[in-house]
């Protein structure tokens, strides 16, 4: 590696991991706000909030180091324009290309980390996360409070004095079935994701064949659904997964497709020139996200990321034309 690169890079790599984590943490601030309004109502402890966050953890590196790459590249070159760094090297026979050649390489790196997080990470950790919701949500409705009327269980309308994690005085009526569930203690547990009530010491009666049922011990069991995803089927998983691959693609491959973008941004004389090369980035950045996360095909988002690059391309070549 020459020295000019060795030197990009350096200079490049700090401002990036500045950016990076000042971007981690707003869009972390984000999907936690995000992970709350969801979870309203429900009871989640603090080791379930950091379960849920570093599930959605790929989705955050996956925006954020798209989004620093861009806005850390032109602010460097930016750095070097006003500097005169870049006129220099211009001067001293410096093409273009060559200079902007090793954030290139880092641009390809971080577009097939990228990918990877999108067609891989992301996609389990969704239904990672999605199951866990449901779980969550399976185990409130289950959480009925005591000595309150009216309340359901399923199909059975529930009666109960709580003690702790217990129930005493269970009482539990089926109206449809004209059942009813008379029990003198139960409680509740999640294993393997499946619901269980523990009814002890109790009676059925049904009162459309008139008969009385004891029992010592009955379970009612609930499976919460659960959404299973494989790689190795891949129809079925780019079925189940096409929107997400399709409001994500262009993000994953931001740093090619407004790569030629970074020297229009970034390359300019300061005497004859004034930009405000980090507003224009963010700007642009904004319009390219924002056009990505309203499509829903991926066939279109394949479009969009190729026509900014052609547009970005083939303005970058008019100007070296001048």
């Amino acid at each position: 590696m020459d020295r000019l690169s060795k030197y990009i890079l350096k200079e490049f790599l700090s401002i990036f991991f500045s950016l990076f984590l000042i971007m981690s943490i707003i869009i972390s601030l984000i999907f936690i706000i995000s992970i709350s309004n969801v979870t309203t109502g429900l009871k989640i402890t603090f080791l379930d909030l950091l379960r849920m966050y570093l599930l959605t953890l790929p989705q955050i590196i996956f925006i954020s180091i798209a989004i620093s790459f861009f806005i850390a590249s032109t602010s460097l070159y930016a750095k070097l324009s006003d500097s005169e760094e870049l006129i220099a090297l211009f001067a001293l026979g410096f093409k273009p290309l060559k200079i902007l050649k090793p954030i290139l390489i880092i641009g390809i790196i971080i577009t097939l980390i990228n990918l990877f997080l999108l067609f891989v990470s992301i996609p389990y950790s969704e239904v990672a996360l999605k199951n866990f919701k449901n779980q969550k949500k399976a185990t409130a409705q289950f959480s009925f409070q005591s000595n309150q009327v009216s309340q359901k269980f399923g199909d059975w309308v529930i009666f109960a004095n709580k003690k702790t994690n217990n129930y005493s005085q269970i009482f539990l009526f089926n109206p449809t079935e004209e059942k009813l569930i008379i029990s003198k203690n139960a409680n509740l547990n999640s294993k393997n994701n499946i619901l269980t009530f523990s009814l002890f010491k109790g009676k059925i009666y049904d009162f459309n064949s008139s008969y009385i049922i004891q029992f010592k011990k009955m379970q009612i069991n609930k499976k919460n659904p659960q959404v299973k995803i494989s790689l190795f089927d891949l129809k079925n998983y780019f079925k189940y997964n096409k929107k997400i691959f399709a409001n994500k693609l262009p993000i994953a491959i931001l740093p090619i497709s407004l790569f030629f973008f970074i020297p229009l941004i970034s390359f300019y004389h300061p005497r004859l020139s004034r930009k405000k090369p980090i507003l224009t980035s963010t700007i642009l950045v904004v319009i390219y996200i924002a056009i990505s996360l309203l499509n829903k095909n991926l066939a279109v988002s394949v479009l969009i990321s190729l026509t900014f690059l052609i547009i970005g391309g083939g303005l970058f070549k008019w100007k070296n034309r001048l």
